[in-house]
């Protein structure tokens, strides 16, 4: 064998070793046996591309240290930490940072919502919730591991096209309609922002591709001070009463991952107004593990 040809398989043998050396691990949001069931389905669609393990909870050190242990004994020393989370500039993904080692400042809006949190019963089906799960814990990774965390769903154009398959499900007369997106939204006001810039450019891909009259974005604000989610409500309520006038029609789009959570409180939030609301989440839905895949690419990749 010449020396160039040697030198190729070589280095092929050592791009080969170098790609089974990365993983993934998936975050989401704990839930009911069929949503659990759901996202384990999500992880074995991602595990047939790369090595890829199922962290429930929010922040949970106790189950993201399962799935990076998972992941290791597969031999996977190269993490990307993928979350199924709407955006990430928010209390959740602070925590997770501090609870992968990335940052050494744990979430102090998460630590303030569970110290008021202490002694509530929670309903049944959230024993995940977000304010529930601080923790000074960290995750311990083996020696020569590395995790890095991929940003969640922000702006991505895939999950515009999911939300406007939502809106056009209950679409009659595009032109007449405006789509109204309403997303949970964190509970620091500092974070506002950024999620309203992502919601305006998910509106702004529905109203050019769906011919849709208008499209506005809402924050529910679930866990924030009663008066805030007050006010955020009474938002929401006059976006669908303006979208009803002139013959008008509302139809309101949940931003959320998953059935189970404040999509059964909207339909109380908005009692007595017209408007068009199936509550379908963006899970299930074709495509997810391709997005998967591509957000931990984006992560591990040479910056």
């Amino acid at each position: 064998m010449s020396r160039l040809l040697a030198a190729a398989v070589l280095a092929l043998a050592c791009a080969a070793s170098a790609a089974a050396s990365d993983g993934i691990l998936l975050l989401a949001h704990g839930g009911d046996p069929a949503w659990n069931a759901e996202i384990e389905k999500l992880r074995v669609a991602v595990s047939s591309a790369e090595p890829a393990a199922l962290a429930l909870g929010m922040a949970d050190p106790g189950t993201l240290q399962a799935g990076v242990e998972a992941l290791e004994a597969q031999g996977v020393t190269r993490m990307a930490v993928v979350p199924l989370f709407v955006n990430s500039r928010s209390e959740v993904m602070d925590q997770t940072r501090y609870a992968l080692g990335l940052t050494d400042k744990p979430s102090e809006v998460m630590r303030a919502a569970a110290e008021r949190m202490k002694g509530m019963k929670m309903p049944p089906g959230m024993a995940h919730h977000r304010m529930n799960m601080f923790s000074l814990k960290q995750v311990k990774l083996k020696a020569g591991t590395s995790v890095v965390l991929a940003q969640a769903l922000d702006d991505s154009p895939f999950v515009s096209r999911v939300l406007l398959e939502r809106a056009k499900a209950l679409s009659r007369a595009p032109a007449k309609e405006t789509v109204i997106l309403v997303a949970h939204g964190p509970v620091d006001d500092a974070a506002v922002a950024a999620w309203d810039k992502d919601l305006a450019a998910h509106a702004d891909r529905i109203v050019t591709d769906g011919g849709f009259r208008a499209a506005k974005t809402a924050l529910l604000r679930d866990d924030a001070a009663p008066e805030v989610r007050a006010k955020s409500v009474a938002a929401l309520r006059a976006l669908i009463a303006a979208a009803s006038k002139d013959g008008g029609r509302a139809l309101v789009v949940p931003v959320l991952i998953a059935r189970g959570g404040i999509e059964d409180k909207i339909p109380r939030d908005l009692a007595g107004l017209d408007y068009a609301w199936s509550g379908d989440a963006l899970l299930p839905h074709a495509g997810f593990d391709r997005w998967v895949l591509d957000r931990a690419e984006e992560a591990l990749s040479p910056r």
